[in-house]
């Protein structure tokens, strides 16, 4: 018994300084915030905007780059959000729609791990509207996520396309944000 806790001393007499040091590594969950300057990538709506009002399921696809603050340099994320009521073309003109849904992102340099959780964003043309969220698991586990995206969306609701006078659906759109941030 006396030489376990002989032992047990020592372990922590070693182990003490070494944490003070630095030479002991955080989880990334415990790292400070992490700011990433670079958000793009493409959004795809089901069934599609149409002068009808319709619930829209939207896929999204991003990049993160220029992370700071952390262990991680950049990423990729997909997301999948419902609006919360059915929206038209005129959502794209407005403050838009909520729309919300999960998260996982995949934490660059590789090894880093992948991050869920919970994830919004509406659906607008507006330039710099917020998103948000919060990982519930994965490095950054009970992180708020925050940010600021401009969307837009290829096509005309409602145009015509190839000569024809059929009305046609926005499916597919591209995002760029700035200032991604997990604190």
């Amino acid at each position: 018994m006396r030489t376990r806790f002989g032992w047990l001393c020592v372990l922590a007499t070693v182990a003490a300084p070494l944490g003070a040091m630095g030479l002991v590594a955080a989880p990334a969950s415990a790292a400070a915030a992490t700011t990433c300057s670079g958000n793009s990538g493409s959004i795809k709506l089901s069934p599609g905007l149409e002068e009808s009002a319709q619930t829209q399921n939207i896929t999204i696809k991003g990049t993160l780059s220029g992370c700071t603050g952390g262990t991680v340099t950049g990423g990729s994320y997909l997301a999948h959000l419902k609006t919360t009521n059915p929206v038209s073309c005129a959502a794209l003109a407005s403050a838009g729609e909520a729309a919300t849904g999960t998260i996982v992102i995949k934490w660059s340099p590789k090894g880093q791990g992948n991050s869920s959780g919970a994830f919004s964003m509406p659906l607008t043309a507006l330039a710099g509207v917020s998103l948000g969220g919060t990982l519930e698991s994965g490095p950054f586990a009970t992180s708020s996520i925050s940010g600021t995206v401009s969307q837009s969306f290829a096509g005309t609701c409602g145009g015509s396309g190839k000569g024809k006078s059929k009305a046609k659906k926005v499916k597919d759109g591209s995002f760029t944000g700035s200032a991604f941030e997990v604190s």
